[in-house]
């Protein structure tokens, strides 16, 4: 059983997550915090005012629109965008999601 709960919680990266964040087990805020690194060591996020948009549908099913700075643009970056599911651009919020599916309980 993992020690910790929540946020704090230990997993394995797999797939391309592992190729971002490393192969090291690791909690969800570390995971974040290296992707966020690779994020801005390639220049993946959007700026705002740069008129790109994302619709994303959250739990609750509505719809919300994001807009420059908090749109992350995959396209141009293989790992990434196999990270994002192949899409080549995605919604900061929508990261978390995509991360849980190569994250591994230990």
């Amino acid at each position: 059983m993992a020690k910790g709960s929540g946020i704090n919680k230990k997993f394995q990266p797999t797939g391309p997550l592992a190729d971002i964040v490393g192969d090291k087990p690791l909690s969800y805020s570390q995971a974040m915090k290296k992707w966020n690194k690779y994020i801005v060591k390639y220049e993946l996020k959007g700026e705002k005012g740069d008129g790109h948009t994302v619709k994303y549908k959250g739990k609750s099913g509505k719809t919300g629109t994001y807009t420059g700075g908090q749109v992350i643009h995959c396209g141009e970056n293989p790992i990434f965008k196999k990270f994002c599911g192949g899409k080549n651009k995605v919604a900061m919020v929508q990261l978390g999601v995509f991360a849980k599916k190569y994250m591994k309980e230990l």
